[in-house]
């Protein structure tokens, strides 16, 4: 059976919904870091290290499921990239600052208690 003998027709260009938005930004956990690499040739440059080395390399590291995880990151992606870890840290907020906060309010408050006595 066809489409066209259900009665139904495809949308065309014309029929399609537009999206003015521009892509979704997919929240991403992890850090960006640029990282020079060694490829083990014996008679490549990199064999003596330091400037000598390829690179660098942009990867993202992440922690997933107690374990450590980098992916490699295409520099035309990595703009992409930028834009979903942002998002990710807006979303998840580092709970390192909930605890300073936490401890200012203790710490205020004993103040305020030995004002009292």
């Amino acid at each position: 059976m066809s489409v066209e003998t259900l009665g139904r027709t495809q949308p065309g260009p014309a029929q399609q919904k537009t999206c003015r938005s521009g892509p979704k930004i997919v929240p991403l956990p992890g850090r960006l870091r640029a990282e020079r690499k060694r490829c083990n040739r014996p008679n490549c440059r990199c064999v003596a290290g330091g400037e000598a080395l390829h690179g660098p390399y942009l990867y993202r590291r992440w922690v997933e499921n107690g374990r450590r995880r980098r992916q490699y990151v295409r520099p035309q992606d990595a703009e992409r990239v930028r834009a979903g870890l942002a998002e990710w840290r807006r979303l998840h907020p580092p709970a390192r600052s909930a605890r300073e906060l936490l401890a200012e309010l203790r710490r205020l408050f004993r103040e305020i208690e030995a004002r009292e006595d």
